[in-house]
């Protein structure tokens, strides 16, 4: 299981930033999308395994009468 370090903060340069990325890109596509989706549990809350179903009665989609 990933750990989000909350202590890590700071402002730096560009150069700084490209050093410390987070996604390495020895990673596969794949463990970079599950670190992405974990991130993004944590920032909203969201159960990482049991993620909330989409409302699909909320969308619908029709054609534009011309």
């Amino acid at each position: 299981m990933y750990k989000l370090d909350k202590t890590v903060s700071n402002s730096g340069s560009f150069e700084e930033a490209e050093k410390a990325k987070r996604f390495d890109a020895n990673d596969t596509l794949s463990e970079r999308l599950k670190q992405a989706w974990y991130l993004t549990c944590m920032a909203y809350g969201i159960d990482f395994n049991n993620p909330p179903k989409m409302e699909k009665k909320l969308f619908s989609i029709r054609k534009h009468s011309q």
